[in-house]
């Protein structure tokens, strides 16, 4: 705080005494220092104006700090309110979330438990399939051993029945080819035979013709012409049918030697195709004798393509 001292003012001039006459340089100097006086009086005023407008605004600057200070407690009492009702608020939810954590974990350790008991349920389970698996594995394993024996004692079987197939088949060819040769030897005897006595190459039908008409000349292709008629006959007009040629010769009227000439030609035209028996049953010594060889292989039935 300041402190202002106040100026004492200028004592009063004693009442006037009789005195000479001043001068002129007495008067001048007593004015100045008058004058400088009252200077210093209102200096001094200014000065105690001045401390006092300094005194206030320290009071107001004291009143002010106070203020501030009191609202600043304020202030701090409130944040310490706040800040003690978050802090419970804080530990309300900390507990809250420890329970809610203790819960969960409980839960957790139930459904772990859960889980464990269902995963040790489905290990045996599936044990238990596995079990299964491998005996159903072990059976059908002995099937298949049992049913490979029975495959392979099979398969001997017919093996060993192949082969005395197979060797009666070979014994039949050497026969058939015997019988061939022996068939070949008198089928070049007779045709030497027939050589001899072979008319013209152009000679009348063995059939008589019809009254008042001239014969016609015998050739391949009227040969061919009669085979396919009586094939037509045989067949009631229809292609594509196995006929027998046993059926089919005394139908045409000329001698064994062309009627086999004739269907050799038309079979390398592509016009027939001559065919065997696979059945035996069928192959009657009539079927047979009126078998076509062609390379010592029996031909039993004509096939007209068309």
């Amino acid at each position: 705080m300041i402190v202002v001292q106040k100026s004492r003012p200028p004592a009063k001039a004693k009442a006037k005494s009789a005195k000479p006459k001043e001068s002129d340089s007495a008067k001048l100097a007593k004015a100045t220092a008058k004058a400088k006086a009252g200077e210093e009086r209102k200096t001094a005023r200014e000065r105690a104006d001045k401390a006092k407008a300094a005194a206030k605004a320290t009071a107001a600057a004291e009143k002010a700090a106070k203020a501030k200070a009191a609202e600043e407690k304020k202030v701090t009492a409130a944040a310490d309110r706040t800040a003690r009702a978050k802090a419970a608020e804080q530990k309300r939810a900390k507990a809250a979330a420890d329970k809610a954590a203790k819960a969960e974990a409980a839960e957790q350790k139930r459904a772990k438990a859960a889980a464990d008991k269902a995963a040790k349920a489905e290990a045996a389970e599936q044990k238990r399939a596995r079990a299964a698996a491998d005996k159903a594995a072990k059976a059908e394993a002995a099937e298949q051993k049992r049913a490979k024996a029975a495959a392979d004692k099979a398969a001997k079987a017919e093996a060993a029945e192949q082969k005395r197939a197979r060797a009666a088949a070979d014994k039949a060819a050497k026969a058939e080819a015997a019988e061939q040769k022996r068939a070949k030897a008198a089928a070049d005897k007779a045709a030497k035979a027939a050589a001899k006595l072979a008319l013209p190459k152009t000679k009348p039908r063995r059939k008589k013709s019809e009254p008042g008409s001239s014969p016609e000349p015998l050739t391949l292709d009227s040969i061919e012409k009669q085979i396919r008629e009586a094939y037509l006959r045989e067949t009631r007009g229809a292609l594509k049918e196995r006929v027998l040629l046993k059926d089919l010769r005394p139908k045409v009227g000329v001698q064994s030697q062309d009627f086999d000439q004739a269907l050799l030609g038309m079979q390398q035209q592509g016009k027939v195709v001559l065919m065997g028996l696979d059945n035996p049953v069928e192959r009657t010594p009539e079927v047979e004798a009126a078998a076509l060889h062609i390379a010592g292989r029996p031909r039993y039935l004509v096939y007209f393509q068309g």
